[in-house]
């Protein structure tokens, strides 16, 4: 098969309707286990910020992350707090400040999302042939490994 170049804007289309796809397979249970819980968007958010983080974080470094303020912020994490997945804790430094980090029930219940999406993506793989599961994975590999360095190491 002859590769033929692409523009910017065609890439991104197609990344596009690539990404699309393979966020509708896993969106709806995301979205029914939000809405069984009663989690706002901003909890949700927040509960993937604290699971990807590798240490606590403070009250404003979590509002920096979600760029959202540090009222709206603290309202979701004292709701994640009253149902049990997220705890929050003064700092040994500074007593003004709040530590955020999951509850074992909050680390568990978006590892169950984390697996549920990836049960998804695998119903898509499968669709594939052999040999586009093999050019796929051979075309993303040194662009995830690239993007993957850039990202930030703070959860956000």
């Amino acid at each position: 098969m002859q590769l033929t170049a692409r523009s910017v804007d065609d890439l991104a289309d197609d990344l596009m309707s690539f990404g699309q796809l393979m966020k509708r397979s896993g969106e709806a249970q995301v979205l029914a286990v939000a809405t069984e819980h009663d989690l706002s968007f901003s909890q949700l958010r927040a509960l993937f910020v604290l699971y990807d983080s590798e240490a606590e974080l403070a009250v404003h470094e979590l509002a920096t992350c979600l760029k959202l303020s540090m009222a709206t912020t603290g309202r979701a994490v004292t709701g994640l707090t009253r149902i049990g997945f997220a705890v929050r804790r003064e700092d040994e430094q500074d007593r003004r400040v709040k530590r955020i980090s999951l509850s074992a029930t909050g680390r568990g219940f978006v590892g169950d999302l984390v697996e549920g999406h990836r049960v998804a993506m695998r119903e898509c793989a499968e669709l594939l042939t052999e040999e586009e599961r093999a050019r796929l994975a051979s075309a993303l590999a040194p662009v995830l490994a690239r993007l993957g360095a850039a990202q930030p190491q703070n959860g956000c």
